[in-house]
């Protein structure tokens, strides 16, 4: 065979597989469209019947509608008694549900005889199953021959312009022969400016476009991370050998919640007692060669929380952890009411205290001296511890007016944390309190330097009024990824009962409210703690300390969020 048979046989093969590919392209095109055009059909009736509307009020009355919960017991259903379990609840279309929201099958039911086309959502905990009968598989998903008549044609056409140029392209193969021969020789020879040409353009097209894609790609990467950073939801992917994929900062926050030991990575989450369950149920569904996903959900009470983690095994053997803190229910209106009645509380002792000594004084004018003086004093102290507490107010209604009142600038922690100690270092020498500091320096975060300050030295403070003589201070971070810096402070004094943990960032919440009066304490110390952590797009919690004590495990973003007009 010549070079021009060649070629010849060789593009009249590809026309003929082109061909094939084209009108199997176009039945299954025909397909897919009938397929989509049904689903979306029935996807409205689906949401009517979630709405409460029954089958008889559909427009289409040959719908065989079934309402089922997760077990596949029968909530509803037009034509067979309810209350029993679905024999089709491990339905391939059942299956597709409870893994995307939404699935379809059609198949052939040989009680009637006839093809039924099944399209189920899954809404809440209940999944809608209608199901459309058809006479035969064609009438469920009719084909237009057109397309495919027109693919015919133009294939014909196709190949009588290929022989109208294949003599051209004979030639510019045969004279890329000629120029290889010559370069082999030695000549130089400037290709011609032909079809060839058109390859290289191809190239920078193919190179602009994935370009494009890695954008793309890239931007979508980045709307995944912001989702993460968001959410109010702990999660962390570990691939097949348990190596941390991807995870967020809340995460870390809830881990060490669960944890008595504080955790810098998150693959030391298996290590946790608590969560051996998950452990156990990650063992035996990875040791399976099974393809399925599998689900696992456990409650983990903690430090006075209720933490719900749910684990995940992939088709691929990679797993997910996602833990939720639902322990936070409170209505904001009955907030509101006890903020009111606190402080109103708060401002009534200081202020009756005064009336009080100043009536004193005011009613006996032949008081001596020594009395005279000593109700002043009293006075004076609870003048000051008045001014205290509107201060402290004061901070708190500007954090929560908004990040503009606060200037942020590049802030070494290191240096923070040195200076609250060293500003109290005779209060500690008193009570013999040492300190132990875990820190690299510098410490760098764009942040407030006045609420930075107010979180350590609030923090030191609460353990110098409540938590006893002869402890130690430990203040660490034990982690810093790429936007967090994660700190754990802790003191081996008297601690709490569980039952306080959960309301030590409460305004105004005292553990023992006639002692914290005596230390001159506002009640509102780890509230500005919260609130200013919280300015700094990070998290704040309480546990017992391992071998006694408190502890505040709490983050810190290292930049702020963008702002969103």
């Amino acid at each position: 065979m010549t070079i021009n048979q060649r070629i010849s046989a060789h593009f009249a093969s590809i026309f003929v597989v082109f061909g094939i590919v084209a009108i199997l392209f176009s039945v299954r095109y025909e397909k897919a469209n009938a397929i989509a055009q049904l689903s979306n059909t029935l996807d409205v009736y689906a949401n009517l019947m979630a709405k409460g509307y029954r089958a008889e009020q559909l427009p289409d009355t040959t719908l065989h509608v079934t309402i089922m919960g997760l077990d596949g017991m029968i909530l509803y259903d037009n034509q067979q008694s309810m209350g029993q379990i679905d024999p089709d609840i491990h339905r391939k279309e059942i299956r597709e549900a409870l893994r995307y929201d939404k699935g379809k099958d059609i198949r052939h039911n040989d009680v009637d005889n006839k093809v039924y086309f099944y399209y189920v959502k899954k809404i809440d905990d209940t999944f809608i199953r209608i199901a459309k009968p058809f006479a035969n598989r064609s009438e469920a998903l009719p084909i237009s021959y057109f397309p495919i008549f027109i693919t015919v044609l133009l294939l014909g056409i196709a190949t009588l312009a290929y022989y109208s140029i294949s003599q051209r392209f004979s030639s510019t193969i045969n004279t890329l022969k000629r120029l290889i021969e010559r370069v082999d020789a030695g000549d130089k020879y400037n290709f011609p400016d032909n079809e060839f040409s058109e390859i290289s353009e191809y190239i920078v097209r193919s190179y602009q476009k994935l370009e494009r894609t890695q954008k793309a790609l890239d931007i979508e990467r980045e709307k995944l991370q912001a989702h993460l950073r968001l959410s109010k939801r702990g999660l962390c992917i570990f691939s097949p050998q348990r190596k941390e994929i991807l995870s967020n900062e809340l995460f870390i926050q809830y881990a060490n919640i669960i944890s008595d030991r504080p955790i810098q990575y998150s693959e030391k989450i298996f290590d946790i007692p608590e969560l051996f369950d998950i452990v156990d149920f990650f063992d035996d569904r990875q040791r399976d060669h099974g393809n399925l996903l599998e689900t696992k959900t456990m409650e983990v009470h903690k430090n006075d929380r209720k933490l719900v983690v749910h684990g995940i095994v992939f088709p691929d053997k990679s797993c997910e952890i996602t833990i939720d803190d639902i322990t936070e229910k409170e209505e904001q209106a009955l907030l509101k009411r006890q903020l009111t009645q606190n402080i109103s509380h708060e401002l009534k002792t200081p202020v009756s205290s005064i009336q009080g000594f100043m009536e004193t004084i005011i009613n006996n004018p032949g008081l001596d001296a020594d009395k005279r003086n000593f109700f002043i004093e009293r006075c004076h102290a609870q003048s000051v511890r008045l001014s205290y507490l509107l201060q402290d107010i004061s901070m708190l209604n500007k954090l929560d007016e908004g990040s503009g009142i606060f200037d942020r600038d590049e802030i070494d922690l290191k240096a923070v944390v040195d200076s609250v100690l060293s500003d109290v270092s005779l209060e500690l020498e008193e009570k013999h309190i040492t300190t132990e500091v875990s820190m690299p320096s510098p410490l760098l975060i764009k942040g407030n330097m006045s609420l930075l300050y107010s979180i350590f030295r609030n923090l030191v403070d609460n353990t110098l009024h409540y938590a006893g003589h002869n402890i130690t201070i430990r203040i660490s971070c034990f982690r810093v990824d790429n936007d967090f810096l994660h700190f754990s402070y802790a003191d081996t004094g008297v601690g709490v009962e569980s039952k306080h943990l959960n309301h030590l960032f409460d305004r105004f919440y005292r553990v023992d409210k006639g002692r914290s009066r005596k230390l001159g304490g506002t009640g509102l110390g780890l509230a500005i703690v919260k609130n200013a952590i919280l300015f700094h797009n990070g998290r704040i919690s309480a546990k017992h300390h391992l071998g006694g004590g408190l502890e505040f495990v709490f983050s810190l973003r290292k930049e702020p969020l963008p702002s969103i007009d």
